[in-house]
């Protein structure tokens, strides 16, 4: 582990050594007799020390410099292609937190965690917030034991941003101490939200007293809930912005009021006293790879009903397959680290399942790691979408690359480096959404460059068939109001042809041909994307689908 991880840094980029093992020699020696004796005794210094600390000590690290060609102001216009804007709702906005399952319904009414509650998004045209005592986020979902919709969100310490006053995050002192200082919750809640417009707050279930807490968690109302968990501060980080790593835990919701922790697992490294292990790794002590778990494991089909694989992330430590044959004991089938990685940013943000379908069968068993841009400005190298296949679970391969984002040909930047603020993804369309998905259609928010869609049709090549990029909202001056750029979560509903993009601003309601005409009236759900969700979440609700079984079949 890098010696010179908790020492004091510039903020010019570069790591300072600690006093005493800096390159170079001393004011005094440079006093010190003649002339050329220092010249001399200046290139003997260095060079002796560069054997052991190499050219630069400390180096040129993230964040590098801001591109000379950005603007200078925020660029406010839009910019459309093969989309259309059905609606916008300013000062109004959807969260994701855990974005992977986020809607509730009930007949006609759909409803998505937003802004002071709920986003009621039932009338595509006039989406309307719908405030509560309580406002309860996170995976949302249908409990069919307990009858009952609960919401599971996450809590933690606050992150260590890299901003102009603090550009290496957590290895400024001062934002060291907000993270390591946090007092609340550090685990997950449980909500009961059958009654959206009163949720009954069930359990604040604590994972530990120190370390990160829970971030970008997995439940679909069924036994178990997967949690990217830092639990304890022994989990060290490189990244700016955390102080903690995390890694996976398992818990049994069985009772959201009384939840109880089922196992633990982290990739040896991690943790202190791991040292030799996570010296083994060529980005160990660079300050700015993501060495810990973003989000938990994605588990597509349910391992209370039999499975046993489920892809899972670790950052830096790469896109891994988990083995939850003995759920008590997890361990991996596979780590793939792929060849071409970069430092900085998230190598995956969030892990995208693709619905298997007979209509594609070359998308079965295909999943998308999804990264995330910490830097604003392309700061940091940047990476794209990842189309990986996971056939064999003990030999998962990297097939395709999405391709990057072209800024408009009208636009003020010739880059989207230079449009000013995070390029690269973040939240993407919900795995559990209504209606039957579409295996080759993918939409996500690519913060300042809009929201893109995709053409999955050939894993290998995924093609760009749409986009949308707000106006930028901010104000220049003040850093945080831009940074991240301009779209943040994505929404599609597949039963009504709609696509919903979540900004700083406001909430855009969208519509592509490449999705289908688009159904513009409120619409009861009569199935949703994961078919072990379908059973008896609503009176309207088929309950014959369950993995294409019949309930009757199943319980043979």
């Amino acid at each position: 582990m890098s010696k010179n991880r908790n020492h004091p840094v510039s903020c010019e980029g570069d790591a300072l050594a600690p006093a005493g093992e800096r390159g170079g020699v001393s004011r005094r020696a440079l006093l010190k007799g003649t002339l050329a004796a220092a010249g001399a005794g200046i290139a003997g210094a260095v060079a002796a020390r560069a054997q052991i600390v190499g050219v630069m000590p400390g180096g040129g690290t993230v964040p590098y410099r801001r591109p000379l060609g950005s603007l200078d102001y925020l660029d406010r216009n839009e910019y459309l292609h093969n989309m259309e804007i059905i609606s916008y709702t300013p000062g109004v906005t959807f969260s994701a937190g855990e974005p992977l399952m986020n809607m509730f319904a009930r007949g006609k009414q759909r409803l998505i965690p937003g802004t002071g509650g709920w986003l009621d998004i039932s009338e595509p045209r006039k989406p309307v917030v719908i405030e509560t005592p309580t406002r309860a986020r996170g995976c949302v979902a249908y409990n069919t034991n307990l009858k009952k919709w609960i919401a599971m969100g996450s809590a933690g310490a606050p992150i260590t941003g890299s901003r102009p006053e603090f550009p290496h995050g957590q290895y400024h002192p001062e934002e060291r101490a907000r993270a390591t200082g946090y007092t609340g919750l550090r685990g997950i809640r449980t909500w009961d939200v059958t009654d959206p417009r009163n949720p009954e707050l069930l359990q604040e279930y604590s994972i530990g007293k120190t370390g990160k807490g829970t971030h970008m968690n997995w439940y679909d109302g069924g036994k178990y809930a997967y949690l990217s968990a830092g639990w304890d501060d022994t989990f060290f980080f490189e990244n700016t912005q955390r102080v903690f790593g995390s890694g996976l835990m398992i818990v049994d919701l069985t009772d959201p009021a009384n939840i109880k922790e089922v196992s633990k697992f982290w990739i040896p490294g991690q943790r202190k006293g791991e040292e030799a292990e996570y010296m083994k790794y060529w980005w160990a002590g660079d300050n700015s790879s993501w060495n810990g778990s973003h989000c938990a494991a994605s588990v597509p089909r349910r391992v209370e009903d039999g499975a046993r694989y489920a892809p899972g992330e670790f950052g830096h430590y790469g896109f891994v397959v988990y083995d939850f044959a003995d759920i008590t004991k997890p361990k991996l089938a596979a780590q793939l680290q792929w060849s071409h990685e970069t430092p900085g940013g998230i190598p995956y943000h969030t892990l995208y399942p693709i619905h298997p379908s007979p209509s594609h069968p070359q998308l079965n068993n295909m999943v998308i790691g999804i990264p995330e841009p910490i830097q604003a400005d392309c700061r940091e190298p940047v990476r794209f979408p990842r189309m990986i296949d996971m056939s064999d679970p003990y030999n998962p391969r990297i097939v395709g690359l999405f391709p990057k984002p072209q800024a408009p040909k009208n636009a003020p930047y010739a880059d989207f480096c230079f449009a000013r603020g995070r390029l690269g993804t973040h939240n993407c369309q919900p795995w559990l959404a209504p209606g039957e998905s579409r295996p080759e259609f993918f939409a996500c928010a690519w913060f300042v460059a809009g929201i893109r869609v995709h053409d999955l049709t050939d894993p290998t090549q995924p093609k760009e068939v749409a986009w949308f990029v707000p106006g930028h909202s901010g104000d220049i001056e003040d850093y945080d109001s831009w940074r991240r750029g301009t779209s943040e979560n994505a929404q599609v509903e597949w039963d009504r042809n709609l696509i919903w993009l979540s900004t700083h601003a406001g909430t855009y309601c969208l519509s592509t041909p490449f999705l289908g005409k688009p159904i513009l009236e409120p619409r009861a759900i009569e199935r949703w994307t994961a078919p072990h969700c379908n059973v008896g979440w609503d009176d309207a609700t088929p309950k014959a689908f369950y993995f294409g079984r019949g309930l009757s079949r199943l319980a043979k």
